[in-house]
């Protein structure tokens, strides 16, 4: 899929770009021909034009992000429908592509789609905040990318470009937005040459808005600001430093309840409303009713980066070198997902990839690298839920070092074949010490109302948890008892796999590309909190491709087609189980295999010399074929039995202590069947006063289940949304206004639920953006 961007009426050179401009070229790409803009992109790692890209590849260029109020990843959906983003706790963002995604929510939990700001991988799904502004595009990877991208990119990869320094030029530009829940943002860069060979650029971000819910969670108050600067030290050798750092701040995301839905404001947990539904849900176990919540949250999250990126052209071909260091600090306390959850974590990833890429042409043209990573992890939790509740500290480290190669053999002018692989070494470790609380009630009829709850602190559920055996003791006067289990980890592991990706092309005319490509992706295992086996095994994708990308009509039409089957193997699912000694814990497993098929159709028309229409289409058949897990009865002994939260089949083991939970055939969360976007964009010239653009988009997504729970409470609805925007463009185009609605119908819509099968049927759930409309100013220099 390609989303145009305002200026329409170009198109870039035919022929592809010579590897010599890869990645980080300072020179603006030159566009001779009339017709549809033509889309640079380096999802191969080499700059090439999108519609020679034999590759599932959304690009979304920067105007189209700032006309949709991309500001942080929950918000790529509205640009790249295939993906389904959603927040669990606040901080870790989860990201689906057609289905194959995960539900990470420690730092214990990898991400199922890679991550990467310039071409430097971000590990932790916390850390994918603070850098949405002044960039070139982003890009949307579709299926594994296991031969280039390597791990955590079994359903795909985000690729974040940001602008670059230009050489020789001064510029900038100066964004300012008003709009509803009181939302002011300013966007600001400027490029300074430094002689002929150097330049900096200088990019920042401020943005403050009121919450989307009634108790004010769902805010946005963050800075963020990048400094790169790039030197040509000859006609070969070019290299690019940057450095980046941001801040968020505010009560954080917020979430409602399923009843709440639908209203003409998103109801947020510290509601009355919403406290009522909590005061009335009783929880069997304990005996007692919720108690709703009063505890503010708050945001206090810092990220920093660095990296160098130097490109050195010789007669074999670009050598990229590209060494970075990540860190990211988090301290919060969330509620949105409707209980109170703590966190202190510290992450520190250094990172370093070496390549070298041939020019893209002669009969043989190959791609080879080396990459590793270590990550360094040191977090501090608790989650309370105020009748059972976990804190513990993580300590993790991860060292991964890949080879990885691509071979294009052009056998004709026309046809070329193509060979990947990537060989992987993860090795992880880990060390967890935490405590693990259950209240529950033994009275003679299991009533134990005005019984206490658990601490909210840290230091106080910890010394709380530390003073008390592993078995029921008395809790308070109503006739409660805590349980506790104190699992300790200290394990280390090594996962080893070698990916691969094979393909052809067939340019069927001038401007008609027609491929197929098979390719794998793998995941490693890893380790979660458990007094019994506390490991869990990788998991794996091979995804098959058939596609054609084509203009016609004098370059007036685009018409891009691909038909995909995925075969999905071991998925990794996060629940909620009994160990061995009746505890409750959440834990990752393995849980068989799933199917997913499908097509997708993309058009971009250039119906007149001032409209452009778009249109994408993608249908997604996707079945979980064998999906078994355990979770855990959480009842006392002598009470009725406490069922999972599930929409599937669950049967009760005999010692009434499991139940096994089978999942087969169903449909898997974030994989609607049908995603339909229509786009149209209209220009009015005006003269000498300049024109007019319009600019109007329609989303639909039918029927989706947005929990892996595969509840009726998780179910959203078909439905349909849209957005518009009118800007007003001087000649020469250096002041912009612009007017813009997004939302236009203020439709609820749920992004993730959260149940808890402690509490089933209790499900937290968080929303996106309502209704948002507002004006924006540009101002380049």
């Amino acid at each position: 899929m390609m989303i145009a961007s305002p200026v329409w009426a170009q198109a870039s050179q035919d022929a592809k770009t010579p590897a010599s401009t890869v990645v980080d070229s300072t020179q603006p790409q030159e566009t001779t021909v009339a017709g549809l803009q033509d889309i640079i992109v380096t999802a191969q790692r080499r700059s090439e034009n999108l519609q020679n890209a034999a590759i599932a590849v959304t690009a979304v260029s920067s105007d189209q992000l700032i006309r949709s109020g991309v500001t942080d990843a929950t918000k790529l959906t509205a640009v790249a429908p295939s993906l389904q983003v959603g927040t669990v706790t606040g901080a870790y963002n989860s990201f689906y592509l057609r289905g194959v995604g995960n539900f990470a929510t420690t730092a214990l939990n990898d991400a199922a789609i890679a991550f990467s700001v310039d071409g430097v991988f971000i590990a932790r799904p916390s850390s994918s905040t603070g850098v949405f502004y002044d960039l070139e595009r982003i890009e949307v990877l579709k299926g594994p990318q296991g031969t280039l991208y390597g791990r955590n990119a079994t359903g795909g990869a985000i690729n974040i470009i940001t602008a670059k320094p230009k050489l020789g030029e001064f510029g900038g530009y100066l964004i300012g937005e008003y709009g509803n829940y009181d939302r002011r943002q300013l966007q600001a860069a400027i490029n300074v040459p430094v002689g002929n060979d150097g330049a900096v650029r200088v990019a920042g971000q401020v943005t403050r808005r009121d919450g989307f819910y009634s108790d004010g969670t769902g805010d946005e108050r963050s800075e963020a600001g990048r400094m790169q600067i790039a030197l040509r030290s000859s006609q070969s050798l070019r290299l690019r430093v940057s450095f980046d750092y941001s801040h968020q701040g505010g009560l954080g995301p917020g979430g409602t309840y399923p009843d709440l839905i639908n209203k003409d404001r998103q109801i947020g947990f510290l509601d009355p409303r919403a406290g009522a539904i909590a005061a009335s849900t009783f929880i069997g176990f304990a005996g007692n009713f919720l108690k709703p919540l009063t505890t503010r949250p708050y945001f206090n999250n810092r990220y920093y980066g660095a990296s160098v990126q130097a490109d050195l052209d010789t007669s074999i071909g670009t050598l990229t070198f590209l060494p970075a260091y990540r860190r990211s600090e988090l301290d919060l306390l969330s509620i949105a997902s409707g209980l109170v959850n703590t966190q202190q974590e510290k992450d520190d990833q250094v990172s370093g990839e070496l390549r070298l890429a041939s020019p893209d042409r002669g009969l043989i043209r190959y791609l080879v690298g080396i990459y590793g990573i270590h990550e360094d992890i040191r977090s501090k939790y608790l989650f309370n839920e105020q009748y059972f509740g976990a804190n513990g500290t993580n300590n993790a480290n991860t060292d991964s070092i890949a080879a990885f190669g691509r071979l294009t053999f052009a056998l004709t002018d026309r046809f070329r074949i193509n060979a990947g692989a990537r060989y992987t070494v993860d090795r992880k470790s880990v060390m967890t010490d935490s405590y693990q609380a259950n209240v529950l009630c033994f009275s003679p009829n299991h009533l134990c109302i005005g019984g206490p709850s658990l601490p909210e602190d840290y230091g106080a559920f910890e010394q709380f948890a530390s003073a008390r055996p592993a078995f029921p003791t008395p809790f308070g006067t109503t006739g409660n008892f805590v349980s506790i289990t104190h699992p300790i980890v200290n394990a280390e592991r090594t996962f080893k796999k070698l990916t691969w990706r094979g393909g052809v092309e067939f340019d069927a005319g001038q401007r008609s590309l027609i491929y197929a490509t098979v390719e794998t992706g793998f995941k490693a295992g890893g380790f979660f909190s458990s007094i019994d086996d506390p490991t869990y095994q990788p998991e794996t994708i091979t995804a098959y491709t058939v596609g054609s990308k084509n203009r016609f009509l004098d370059n007036r039409l685009q018409l891009n087609l691909e038909a995909f089957y995925w075969d999905y193997r071991n998925q990794q699912v996060s629940t909620f189980r009994t160990n061995s000694i009746g505890g409750t814990e959440f834990v990752t497993q393995n849980v068989g295999k799933a199917r997913f098929y499908g097509l997708e159709a993309d058009a971009n028309i250039l119906a007149t010399p001032t409209t452009l229409l778009t249109v994408n289409a993608q249908y997604l058949n996707a079945r979980n074929t064998s999906f078994v897990y355990t979770s855990a009865n959480q009842s006392p002994p002598g009470s009725p039995p406490s069922p999972p939260a599930t929409g599937c089949p669950a049967t009760l083991s005999t010692d009434v202590r499991t139940y096994t939970v089978n999942c087969s055939g169903f449909t898997p969360a974030q994989a609607p069947k049908w995603l339909i976007t229509l786009g149209a964009q209209q220009t009015v010239e005006l003269g000498s006063a300049g024109k007019l653009v319009f600019n109007a988009q329609a989303r639909h997504q039918s029927r989706t289940f947005t929990g892996s729970e595969l509840l009726n409470s998780e179910i959203q609805r078909a439905y349909w949304i849209g957005d518009g925007e009118i800007s007003y463009h001087p000649v020469g185009d250096r002041f912009t206004i612009a007017a813009y609605v997004n939302n236009v119908t203020n439709k609820q819509i749920v992004a993730q639920s959260i149940p808890f099968p402690i509490y089933f049927p209790l499900v937290a759930q968080t929303l996106r953006p309502p209704r948002t409309y507002g004006v924006r100013a540009q101002v380049k220099f």
